[in-house]
């Protein structure tokens, strides 16, 4: 598979001031290039046969298929053919607009959310029966039911993670709600300028306070978790795009290129260039990483 420059997809271009959401259902009738984009996106198969490739992943899609896609993912269809479109439901939306509990979930995934089911399609089709509307509470409707299509994913996901065997460890007590916080609040910025000041304000802390009990309850400092997400970033990059390597450390959140050189090879032992060679072309097998939704 030949590499190629994604395209970004931004907030503006779907939401305006006063609605942080959308939803639409559309045919994809070819092969729909790589892209991603700064919000949310749930994307539901109602009709069609393809290919959709997640930061490198294959994964068969078919009428019931549906992904949960997050801002840091990578993806494209392929094998699309006119005689077999894709007829999608998509939902377009940021995370501004769930409950913090569920906002904190996303964050932490440290995959895309893909899987199959036909159980979800009466949800969709209330959904855009709403969207479609002028009714009472219409926008309170939706906003639960993208927050009921989160919980079903993220239910089913941590079913996955339990039956396999790699569930999280339990989160509980106040001292962890203030450390999701933090997290929730990097993993939203890190591909910007972010210090430990600033995340220390968010939480009501301070800064020296904040560092110290950060590494207590994750057990990396600060600065290592940071740099370790704009270096997963990367490597998405790298796999999925031509960008220069330049381009790839200004996206990531880097200073320099050559700074983001020596922190690429001292964490994965190889120069970017070099893992851009070796992994390129490598795909895995297709794969489902949730169970089939229960009722």
């Amino acid at each position: 598979m030949d590499a190629v420059k994604p395209i970004k997809l931004t907030r503006a271009k779907y939401f305006n001031k006063d609605m942080f959401f959308d939803l639409s259902t559309h045919t994809v009738s070819e092969d729909y290039p790589l892209h991603w984009h700064d919000f949310y996106e749930i994307e539901y198969i109602h009709r069609g046969h393809a290919i959709q490739t997640i930061n490198g992943v294959e994964y068969e899609v078919e009428p019931g298929s549906v992904a949960l896609l997050s801002p840091t993912d990578f993806h494209s269809y392929r094998n699309v053919t006119a005689d077999d479109p894709l007829t999608v439901f998509n939902i377009k939306f940021s995370d501004l607009i769930l409950p913090a509990e569920i906002r904190t979930e996303l964050c932490t995934l440290s995959r895309p959310l893909f899987g199959m089911t036909q159980r979800l399609k009466p949800l969709f089709d209330s959904l855009y029966g709403e969207y479609s509307s002028t009714w009472y509470g219409r926008e309170q409707y939706i906003l639960a039911g993208i927050a009921q299509l989160c919980i079903l994913l993220l239910r089913s996901a941590k079913e996955f993670d339990r039956d396999s065997g790699t569930s999280a460890q339990e989160q509980e007590s106040s001292s962890r709600s203030l450390i999701q916080e933090a997290v929730l609040y990097i993993r939203n910025r890190y591909r910007g300028p972010i210090t430990v000041e600033e995340v220390a304000r968010v939480v009501h802390l301070t800064p020296n306070y904040f560092s110290e009990y950060f590494k207590k309850q994750t057990g990396v400092k600060f600065s290592s978790y940071v740099q370790k997400l704009r270096l997963e970033f990367a490597v998405s990059l790298l796999k999925m795009s031509d960008l220069s390597v330049k381009q790839v450390a200004d996206e990531s959140g880097f200073n320099s290129a050559a700074y983001f050189s020596n922190a690429f090879k001292d964490a994965f032992g190889i120069s970017p260039e070099q893992f851009r060679k070796s992994n390129l072309r490598t795909v895995s097998p297709v794969q489902s990483i949730i169970k089939e939704i229960k009722e």
